[in-house]
């Protein structure tokens, strides 16, 4: 299937937000909590657009980031592990600052610190996998029971009210812009984590061009350019191996 004629069939839309990027991170406990930071600004903060041909690449990434995470982590930050930081500070830089301290976190006001509280990412990105967990026991008739939902059982019209109680907490604001002529407007998001439970509602707005895909040989996430994709990048990479190793198990068992 033609990729353009993919995304047109999609019902998604572009997202923007507000993006902070730097070209470093590191965890700190700042008044006995733990932030990431961002050390070096690469430039001012900027207006970043996800078009429709990159729907679901900040989506996809974070769900793979979730599943690399330490089991346990969701309300327990002080379980991340070293390695869990850096998975954390690498998407950062790839991607830029998910989110930024607010309220009575706000380091910037107080210090002068750019970042965001490691517990309040991992809830929110706890919260978006849990949609995902349930937007394939609905949507893709999911029978892995690695899958919460599928593992108990529940069934797909109490699913479908679990996803609709989480998507009703999406916050996305009409943000005109009168600099061209016509006047257009943006879906404004407040950040990345919110652009990515964005991209997953309009995944439930969907009929059968699903555009995150679920990796066939290893079960990750990934985002899907063509309709028949199956296997993530990696996976797809290592096709051919893996082809050649079946063949010879298969000749191996038949001697």
């Amino acid at each position: 299937m033609n990729t353009d004629l993919f995304v047109d069939a999609h019902p998604t839309q572009c997202f923007s937000c507000i993006v902070n990027n730097c070209s470093e991170y590191k965890s700190e406990v700042i008044d006995n909590q733990l932030f990431i930071v961002g050390t070096k600004p690469k430039e001012d903060k900027k207006l970043c657009t996800f078009k429709r041909t990159d729907r679901t690449n900040i989506l996809s990434s974070l769900l793979l980031l979730y599943e690399q995470l330490t089991d346990g982590v969701y309300g327990h930050p002080e379980k991340l592990t070293g390695a869990d930081i850096e998975r954390i500070c690498k998407w950062c830089i790839a991607y830029g600052m998910p989110a930024e301290a607010s309220g009575d976190a706000d380091i910037w006001m107080k210090y002068g610190k750019v970042g965001f509280l490691a517990s309040s990412f991992v809830n929110r990105l706890h919260d978006i996998y849990t949609c995902y967990l349930l937007w394939r026991k609905v949507y893709l008739h999911d029978t892995d029971i690695r899958n919460f939902y599928v593992e108990k059982n529940i069934s797909d019209e109490q699913c479908i009210e679990f996803l609709k109680f989480h998507m009703m907490q999406l916050n996305i604001k009409l943000a005109p812009d009168f600099s061209v002529s016509p006047p257009t407007f943006f879906l404004m998001c407040d950040d990345l984590l919110e652009v990515a439970k964005a991209q997953l509602f309009f995944e439930c707005m969907s009929t059968d061009s699903y555009s995150v895909g679920v990796c066939v040989a290893c079960g990750a996430p990934f985002p899907k350019k063509r309709k028949n994709n199956t296997l993530c990048e990696a996976c797809q990479k290592t096709k051919y191996q893996r082809s050649r190793e079946k063949q010879r198990m298969l000749k191996s068992s038949e001697q």
